[in-house]
């Protein structure tokens, strides 16, 4: 191997020249020699590329070397490969191979994609099996997206009751990354196929609300469907069994009749008499309703309910300012030159907080893709898009401070594609980041059904992995 040019192809690689990285990755291989780590990293541009069905082969290439090892995440990023090029029967093998690596430590990764392709491939119970698989798997930390998948496999099934159950456990467990206006759609979805209408009507409408999301075809004619029936059952109302009808109101929607003229003592009354009759008459609704005591009860029950929900949203990690908006804040301050000390835990040194400042670079933009949340700590995966082009990763661990949020610690997460080297900067200990090792960046940000399959292809070389 010749390392200067590795050196070189990393360097390429990371500043986002993936073609300029894929000529140097095979340049830096003796002939004939196997090198899991170069292949690996070409891998990945040629996936940037679009150039997915180069991207399997050299996949296949890392998978000979085998003391690279990370054969569950080469298997994986090799299905979204295929996938991606359409070849879903090689794309099901190498998805199936990689979720029987024990040693893979985000097997979740493979039942997602392995549930995408079945689904493709119009074996919706078998996909549900790996969706299911993927969404009890301990290491994935947004469940919700395989749940919903599940919901679609029971649509698809016919098990309209099991699919809403699915789409609103989704809802529970939605983070950051999920979309609740999709959630609600398929949720709307399955409410529709229960023959749940006014349920279904309810759930399209929060899914539209905002007009952000566009509602697929599916969802639009079950939508329209639910509408109409529940406009029917509306129409169709039958009155009470005996019950007269008023001729001025047929539908019986302004609740009271007008008085019938055979009625002589309600047009003998006086003004005065009338007026002090329908005065005792609202005392006696009064006390019939005790209106006092349920107003009462009911501003109770709301305050109860707002302090149970602020009380249960805390404990599951949620403050303000939240951890996205303080990551945000800290990325502009560092970009600014202004003080980023509101944003960083209050009991970290000035070393360490000039460590998380040098790693951050200027100009660039987070976003949260993924969180474990506790009560008082919370680690995010955060995607970093960088102000000359490209994306990085990396890990963020908050702290509670007050009803919010502040930093703790950032780290630059390179993986461990590059022989085990150490990566990242720990605000911690202060110690440097290695740009070595950066096989943690994933192949996945093609777009398009190929692209949603390579989507998660670049995390597949994580640490997590």
């Amino acid at each position: 191997m010749n390392e200067q040019i590795m050196d070189q192809a990393r360097t390429a690689y990371r500043s986002g020249d993936f073609a300029g990285a894929v000529h140097m990755f095979t340049a830096a291989k003796d002939p004939g020699e196997i090198l899991g780590e170069a292949d690996h990293l070409r891998g990945n541009a040629l996936m940037r590329l679009g150039r997915f069905r180069e991207a399997a082969q050299a996949y296949g290439e890392a998978l000979k070397d085998t003391s690279y090892g990370k054969v569950g995440a080469l298997l994986t990023n090799q299905g979204k490969a295929y996938a991606a090029a359409g070849d879903l029967a090689r794309a099901r093998e190498s998805f199936s191979e990689a979720t029987k690596d024990a040693s893979y430590k985000t097997p979740y990764k493979a039942q997602v994609g392995l549930g995408d392709v079945l689904m493709r491939l119009g074996n919706p119970t078998e996909a549900g099996v790996a969706f299911r698989q993927a969404a009890i798997d301990g290491t994935n930390p947004a469940p919700a997206a395989a749940l919903a998948s599940l919901g679609a496999c029971f649509i698809a099934l016919g098990r309209a009751d099991d699919a809403v159950e699915s789409y609103r456990t989704a809802s529970d467990f939605a983070g950051s990354a999920d979309d609740p206006r999709a959630l609600a759609a398929g949720l709307g979805e399955a409410y529709a196929a229960a023959g749940k209408h006014a349920d279904a009507v309810d759930a399209f409408k929060r899914a539209t609300a905002d007009s952000l999301y566009q509602l697929t075809p599916e969802q639009q004619q079950a939508y329209s469907l639910a509408q109409d029936a529940v406009a029917a059952q509306r129409s169709m109302a039958p009155t009470a069994a005996g019950a007269a009808l008023d001729p001025l109101d047929p539908l019986g929607q302004l609740g009271a009749f007008i008085p019938d003229p055979s009625d002589t003592g309600f047009f003998t009354l006086t003004e005065s008499e009338m007026i002090q009759q329908d005065r005792q008459e609202q005392k006696v609704r009064r006390r019939r309703r005790h209106t006092g005591l349920k107003v009462f009860l009911v501003i109770l029950l709301l305050i109860l309910l707002a302090l149970g929900g602020a009380g249960f949203a805390y404990t599951r990690g949620f403050g303000i300012p939240s951890q996205q908006e303080v990551l945000t804040n800290l990325f502009n301050a560092v970009t600014d030159g202004t003080d980023t000390d509101p944003y960083l835990a209050t009991g970290l040194t000035e070393d360490a907080k000039g460590v998380i400042s040098s790693t951050i670079p200027e100009g660039a933009t987070p976003q949260i893709q993924g969180m474990d949340q506790s009560m008082t700590q919370s680690t995010a995966t955060v995607s970093v898009e960088l102000s000359r082009g490209g994306t990085q990763t990396y890990e963020v661990a908050f702290v509670r401070q007050g009803l919010g949020w502040a930093v703790s610690n950032v780290t630059i997460d390179f993986g461990d594609a590059a022989a085990g080297t150490s990566t990242g900067a720990d605000a911690a200990t202060g110690a440097p980041a290695d740009p070595a090792a950066d096989a943690s960046t994933d192949a996945g940000s093609a777009g398009t059904e190929g692209e949603a399959a390579v989507a998660d292809a670049d995390s597949a070389a994580e640490t997590s992995n």
